[in-house]
């Protein structure tokens, strides 16, 4: 038995969930209010199967999963710390780390601890040295508080060239603790080696992760003609600017209470939307906005406004080959607003991407400081990602001249045909038509080539429940046989996809043929097998590690002994029930068996659904709650759904080409 199984068999999930969530009961499942969203009304959309270890919820965030999933997505953190968390509660003892491993966190630690004095270090320069008295200036001319300095720790780095090298050095610190940490720099001219402070006259501004925890500095410059106006800490082992948030620690409960993230530039605008009550505001720090940072607030809000300024978003004539730039706040690297490339994230990830745009020449904090309705206001007037670039290109354009509507057609359309809901699509285009004035069928025949792809959605993450399944040919197995079977045919199914990356694009267009949405990772119970599964997505959306490479990079050590398990055991075709004996272990034999896999998967999915949907309708029914209809709705379409996935593997039976009998159900 694995750790992860372990966990769960120790652990009551009702119990747990309850100290979030009030439950009732309702048969074998237990329904309450979903703790991840607002609600107008007090109509219960989560609920819990206790059999199968899951919980799902129906209303707005339609997600759902097991105990990690819950304690990952209610305390905003990774898998690994959710882990730790279960670990601790139900009294499991996690592998001891290797020395290596053990060797390294140890010096990570150290490096966190040097930052940590280095942030009260500055901090206290700045509330007492004489020095500091300009800095002090600057922060009080910019409207920020006291408190507001104590809540995010400013500082300011004295104009001396070694002040901090002797006063950590003084401290028992290493000149290479210093250079690690991206305190100091070092410069070797010949046989001269110059030693000295990286930050000296600047405004610091600590960095920190979403946990909290200190990974280094943004300094702002103080004199007007100082360059870069901002400085960040160097790439280290713990500072990697792409893969951080400004603020994130902060603002993670608000944004899950708003259900939005706002994303803005500078670190000081941050601050000044804290110190107004808008504490769901974090920034990128000057860069655009990274996937990586992109997938740590999808952890806690479905919705992600980005904030830009009237310069960055009014440059059409820019925008027209998808790609705004404008000078960053450090003049040496550009800030790229890429709406392609956002859209295709936005459609893997599953998130609501939109675009504010502030006033002219006004930051975030003017807008906040002067109007903070105003600011409201243009948040609330946020727009999709793709409505904003038809906006921006069409504005103040001639658009009775053919020309300028192709022109603004072929940069347009290439977009939209990256957006990942079909109605979504449809929309914009008859956006574009209306805008043009054209015939919508024309844009149809200008976007060739481009393929309708069915809705993506998350499938329910297979709650093994204890609710028969009317139509199912067998009643449903025990928690235990069913977890077993689950692993099975997951851990199959990833192995083989493991092995050869390039067959989910193959299962992708066998499940497009029917009619249904590509594999995903609600297709797989198992959280560990989720997260591994959109490791390997992601690795296939990139070209520069190989696949598997890549997925290990990607991946937290903590799954790193189930994906070596993975690649180890995935099962030789001969060595799966259901082949004929006369059948050879053939390259093609292999997609066949992984393809009739991933079908078995999918109704698996859908047999979960259905059991769902039933609950709801039949709960929904006796609560005399409208959705009742809606449901049985939802019911019939899924009853469909199933059926394609039947005949498609009746069809694979007629031809000798029986699916491996792991897990059927």
């Amino acid at each position: 038995m694995s750790v992860i199984d372990d966990i769960k068999s120790r652990l009551d999930l009702v119990e747990l969930i309850s100290e979030t969530v009030k439950l009732r009961k309702s048969g074998r499942t237990l329904t309450g209010l979903c703790p991840f969203h607002p609600h107008k009304n007090n109509t219960p959309s989560f609920a819990v199967w206790p059999d199968s270890g899951n919980w799902r919820c129906f209303g707005q965030c339609n997600e759902g999963g097991d105990a990690f999933k819950f304690i990952m997505k209610r305390d905003g953190v990774d898998f690994a710390e959710a882990l730790r968390s279960l670990a601790q509660r139900t009294g499991v003892v996690l592998t001891p780390r290797s020395p290596e491993q053990q060797e390294r966190d140890d010096s990570l630690d150290h490096l966190r601890r040097l930052l940590d004095d280095a942030a009260v270090y500055y901090h206290h320069l700045l509330k007492n040295s004489p020095g500091a008295q300009h800095a002090r200036a600057h922060v009080a001319g910019r409207g920020l508080s006291d408190k507001a300095v104590e809540m995010f720790q400013l500082g300011y780095a004295p104009d001396a060239w070694d002040a901090a090298l002797k006063y950590f050095t003084a401290k028992g610190y290493a000149q290479q603790d210093l250079l690690d940490a991206g305190l100091i720099v070092v410069k070797d001219e010949t046989e001269n080696v110059k030693v000295f402070d990286r930050f000296r006259d600047r405004l610091m501004i600590p960095v920190r992760d979403e946990r909290g925890r200190m990974t280094g500095f943004q300094a702002r410059a103080l004199k007007p003609d100082a360059l870069p106006k901002f400085m960040n800490s160097p790439q280290t082992a713990l500072f990697d600017k792409g893969r951080t948030l400004f603020g994130l620690d902060l603002a993670r409960k608000a944004i899950r209470e708003a259900q939005a993230a706002i994303v803005v530039e500078g670190n000081l605008d941050v601050v000044a939307a804290h110190q107004a009550g808008f504490a769901n505001v974090v920034s990128s720090q000057g860069t655009a906005l990274t996937e990586h940072q992109m997938r740590l607030l999808k952890k806690h809000a479905p919705r992600i406004i980005l904030a830009l300024d009237a310069d960055a978003a009014g440059d059409a004539a820019t925008l027209r080959g998808l790609n705004v730039a404008r000078e960053a706040l450090d003049r040496e690297s550009e800030i790229t607003f890429d709406p392609r490339g956002l859209v295709k994230t936005e459609g893997r990830l599953g998130a609501d991407l939109r675009v504010m745009t502030l006033p002219p020449g006004l930051d975030p904090d003017d807008v906040i400081n002067a109007n903070p309705e105003q600011w409201r206001q243009i948040v609330a007037d946020a727009t999709p990602v793709v409505a904003y670039v038809i906006r921006v290109l069409t504005t103040g354009r001639d658009l009775d001249d053919p020309k300028v509507k192709t022109e603004i057609a072929a940069t347009v359309l290439p977009l939209i045909e990256d957006v990942a809901q079909p109605i979504e699509r449809d929309t914009y285009r008859q956006k574009l038509a209306r805008v043009l004035r054209v015939d919508e069928r024309s844009l149809a025949v200008r976007a060739t080539g481009s393929t309708r792809r069915p809705t993506r959605h998350t499938a329910a993450p297979g709650a093994e429940a204890a609710a028969a399944d009317p139509d199912a040919e067998s009643s449903a197995p025990s928690a235990p046989a069913a977890a077993q079977a689950v692993s099975k045919l997951e851990a199959y199914c990833l192995g083989a996809l493991l092995a050869q990356p390039d067959l989910l694009y193959k299962a992708d267009r066998e499940l497009q043929q029917l009619g249904l949405p590509k594999l995903a990772a609600g297709d797989f119970v198992a959280v560990e097998h989720q997260l591994i599964f959109g490791a390997l997505t992601a690795a296939l959306e990139q070209v520069d590690h190989d696949p598997v490479e890549y997925v290990r990079l990607q991946l937290d050590p903590t799954l790193q002994p189930r994906l070596a398990g993975l690649l180890a055991a995935e099962a030789p075709p001969e060595s799966l029930p259901g082949l004929r004996a006369e059948a050879g272990p053939t390259a093609a034999r292999t997609n066949e068996e992984l393809l009739a896999a991933v079908l078995r998967l999918r109704k698996r999915t859908i047999d979960a659904w259905l059991r769902e949907l039933r609950f709801l309708a039949e709960d929904a029914g006796e609560q005399g709650d409208v959705r009742a209809e809606a449901f049985q709705q939802e019911i019939s379409r899924q009853a469909v759904a199933r059926d394609r996935v039947d005949r498609a593997l009746a069809r694979r039976g007629k031809r000798g080409e029986r699916p491996p009998k792991v897990g059927l159900r």
